[in-house]
């Protein structure tokens, strides 16, 4: 052993003398000698990193092609969309009664059902009102500033609109400064700052201020509004989070006397609403079993009309996701008006061109009221394009559990459409069938209109397409009729909206996809319908309407500089009977948006 071990020592000494022998040109590194360099001072993990966000608060497919619109951030920061009713009359069917310019009231009606045509959701708890009108929302007071994403389904007779708050994914901050101004002193004041770090931390602030002086002997009164939102959020793995967000919105419109007599009340409201979110989940990929957690408080102040009130809300969602289906679970309690909420939800495809979707709700409310309700909806793909929905909506439940009054009603609603898709154009032609419905309550922001009234049965026909004329020009709007003599309150026969667009980044000086240009012509029709009913009890006439709108925007980078004009075929009439909407009102601004 030991003459064994002498020898390969022998070898190896050997070995490392003729190794060093071959390699005489090599020369030693002096490397370490060089006065240039320098050390490096990165910091370390300085680059942008993804991190896991919260699940997205909107149902969960698989749905029915044509059953969902969604507006993306740049649906409604790069058009002529101000307020959220902006948005939601991109839908066909729906009627915005504004009460005047910006700051009015802008309550959306849809399916003849007043306000149970409409339910919200932020972050997928429900948006319900509360304070002086407690059985209408007024869409225009939700700020779209904290918002990345809206979803609306849409079922035969009822908007479900699902908000979406902003999610920051990157640790790079990002952070927005928006300036515009316009007639009659109009002024809106925005900014925001997102911020992630990579222990999953995060924090989002957004304030949004607007201010507009009115106009002397109109509805369209002085009016001001603040909007802060605040967001806290730990994310350590995309199986596992906790998020609490805080909504302030506090709002003054003036009173205002017309020739006529009064058109607008004083309305000061104050209203705060906060959200303590946690989840578990079982994978990171979205699919799988996944529990929530959820309590909501809301309150409201400062209102001259009514006392100070408060609601609280709590959830338990359980549910299951796989590539082609999901079952969910949920329940739910909202005060002593709505004690308790047993909800289902769930979706299938069994194969590529089926699809079937469906929710269901039992609902206990106060002095033993009850409510029941199911949604069924069905897509067919069909070659060369062509696909069928349709959608069964069945209820008897309440409008307003506020209203002790309030009685269950019992509707069977039905619709269906044949769609077509290609590369340039989408054309969809298709039908509901409603049930009557006797609406309570009124928008507390029209003061014309005393109450809605009830709709009759009604058989609507419906149209919305999209077609590409040219490279970057394209044309599309709906078209809405009853078919019912008259129409329904606030549902007038032959209301249709078509907007022609150009939009191109055509501009090659600077680098692809920095520069954009976007001109839109839209116009907005009806004829001649009702509009509830006034004081006295008579029935009001809406009379027909033809308002034109321009927008013109640009956008470099990361700013945007636009200009909207409102009412730009100087039409005379109004959205209300008794309520003005003045001619050519326009305003302008710019928005930048900054990272890092």
């Amino acid at each position: 052993m030991t003459r064994g071990l002498v020898c390969a020592a022998a070898l190896a000494l050997t070995a490392a003398g003729a190794a060093t022998q071959v390699d005489s040109t090599a020369r030693s590194d002096t490397t370490h000698r060089d006065s240039t360099a320098r050390r490096d001072t990165t910091v370390r993990d300085t680059t942008p990193k993804y991190l896991p966000i919260f699940p997205e608060p909107t149902p969960a497919g698989p749905l029915p092609r044509g059953s969902r619109y969604t507006f993306t951030a740049d649906s409604f920061a790069f058009s002529s969309v101000q307020t959220l009713s902006d948005l939601l009359a991109r839908i066909p069917g729906v009627y915005v009664a504004r009460g005047g310019i910006y700051g009015t009231a802008e309550p959306v009606l849809y399916g003849g059902r007043g306000a149970a045509g409409l339910e919200i959701y932020w972050d997928g708890v429900p948006y319900l009102p509360l304070g002086r009108d407690s059985v209408f929302l007024d869409p225009a007071r939700i700020s779209l500033a904290p918002l990345e994403r809206v979803d609306v389904i849409v079922l035969p007779a009822t908007l479900r609109v699902y908000l979406v708050t902003l999610r920051q994914r990157s640790t790079e901050t990002a952070s927005l400064v928006g300036i515009a101004t316009g007639e009659v002193s109009t002024a809106n004041y925005r900014g925001a700052f997102l911020r992630r770090w990579r222990s999953g931390v995060g924090l989002s602030l957004v304030a949004d201020y607007n201010n507009t002086a009115g106009i002397d002997g109109t509805s369209s009164s002085a009016f001001n509004s603040v909007d802060l939102w605040l967001k806290f959020e730990y994310l350590p793995s995309p199986r596992l989070g906790a998020s609490y967000q805080i909504l302030s919105s506090s709002w003054h419109r003036d009173a205002q006397t017309g020739g006529s007599g009064a058109l607008t009340d004083d309305f000061h409201v104050a209203r705060r609403d906060a959200i303590y979110r946690v989840f578990a989940a079982t994978r990171t990929d979205g699919l799988g079993l996944r529990a929530q957690a959820t309590f909501a408080t809301t309150t409201t102040s400062k209102d001259t009309a009514v006392a100070d009130g408060s609601r609280s809300q709590g959830a338990l969602e359980v549910q299951s996701d796989w590539a082609r289906a999901h079952l969910g679970l949920a329940l739910r309690s909202q005060d002593h008006l709505r004690p308790w909420q047993a909800e289902a939800t769930g979706a299938w495809s069994p194969l590529p061109w089926l699809t079937v979707s469906g929710d269901a709700r039992y609902a206990r409310y106060s002095l033993d009221r009850t409510g029941k309700r199911a949604h069924i909806a069905g897509g067919l793909a069909l070659p060369a394009g062509f696909s069928l929905h349709g959608d069964a909506a069945w209820a008897r439940d309440l409008q307003a559990p506020a209203d002790s009054a309030d009685a269950p009603q019992r509707t069977l609603d039905l619709s269906g459409a044949v769609r077509w898709d290609r590369s340039w154009i989408t054309l969809e032609v298709g039908g509901a069938n409603r049930d009557p419905f006797a609406t309570i309550g009124r928008p507390a922001g029209l003061r014309t209109v005393d109450s809605l009234g009830s709709t009759q049965r009604t058989r609507s026909f419906t149209t919305h397409a999209a077609l590409r004329l040219l490279p970057g020009l394209t044309l599309s709007g709906w078209y809405f009729d009853p078919l019912v003599r008259g129409g329904n309150n606030f549902e007038p026969p032959y209301h249709a909206r078509t907007s022609l667009t150009f939009y191109s980044k055509f501009w090659r000086v600077y680098r692809s996809g920095i520069f954009a240009l976007r001109g839109e012509l839209a116009m907005e029709s009806w004829s001649t319908g009702t509009a509830g009913f006034d004081s006295s009890g008579m029935l009001r006439t809406l009379p027909g309407a033809s308002f034109g709108e321009i927008n013109l925007e640009i956008r470099i980078a990361g700013v945007t500089i636009y200009w909207v004009q409102r009412n730009a075929s100087l039409f005379r009439g109004s959205y209300v009977p008794g309520l003005d909407y003045p001619r050519r009102f326009q305003y302008y601004g710019v928005r930048w948006l900054f990272t890092n």
